[in-house]
């Protein structure tokens, strides 16, 4: 009797947890089929150029150098303009240039507001499928995230757009102002990097290695 009495409680008390737990967190085991991951990932280039300005690492830049030997080129001769990816100091200049005052208030804000990208993910992904639909010889690029200091909001070449965070921070964004018009900060928003990157793209894909400079 007493040990049908224990095995009724303890039914119960699975019972009451596994309510308490499907309380809690009732969207798991279906989120899934509603929210399907997307085939888009954007590549935090920015990241691992910020994890060797900020402790030198040459980890970092080794990284930089041998698995994204492009964006590395696009950025430091065609962004930034500080020389040759092949010249002796060219890093201790990159490195230079980024622990600048003002950019680091840009990186700074950057961190702040994009550490999550899967909105922008979800966007690319459905922008690039309709693309596809409509052509089926669309070639999806790769994206990714760098720090141009202002320089460029959107870079393109051959398959690949780069997306300078500092260049969407927000129409309020202190430093705009002393840069930027009211009519041009409008759009300098998170909300328009897909359709800035998309028709960047879609215009100035085909220059191999050829950096679209957004004229905002």
């Amino acid at each position: 009797m007493k040990r049908k009495i224990i095995l009724s409680v303890l039914v119960i008390l699975l019972c009451a947890v596994g309510v308490w737990s499907w309380l809690a967190k009732p969207w798991e085991g279906w989120l899934s089929d509603d929210q399907p991951e997307t085939e888009t990932t954007i590549d935090r280039f920015d990241r691992l150029l910020d994890e060797y300005v900020s402790l030198g690492s040459y980890t970092a830049l080794h990284r930089m150098n041998t698995q994204y030997p492009t964006e590395t080129k696009l950025l430091i001769e065609n962004v930034l303009e500080l020389g040759a990816i092949d010249e002796p100091d060219i890093e201790k200049r990159l490195r230079t240039y980024y622990l600048d005052s003002t950019v680091q208030v840009l990186l700074d804000e950057v961190h702040r507001q994009y550490g999550d990208l899967s909105d922008l993910e979800r966007d690319f992904d459905h922008a690039f499928k309709e693309l596809k639909h409509k052509d089926p010889s669309f070639r999806v690029p790769h994206v990714y995230t760098q720090i141009s200091c202002l320089n460029q909001s959107i870079v393109v070449g051959d398959t690949l757009i780069g997306i300078s965070l500092d260049k969407y921070l927000g129409a309020d964004f202190p430093l705009y102002r002393e840069y930027y018009s009211e009519e041009q900060r409008q759009q300098m928003n998170r909300s328009a990097i897909v359709s800035d990157a998309v028709s960047a793209y879609l215009q100035y894909g085909k220059l191999n290695d050829h950096p679209f400079s957004n004229p905002r």
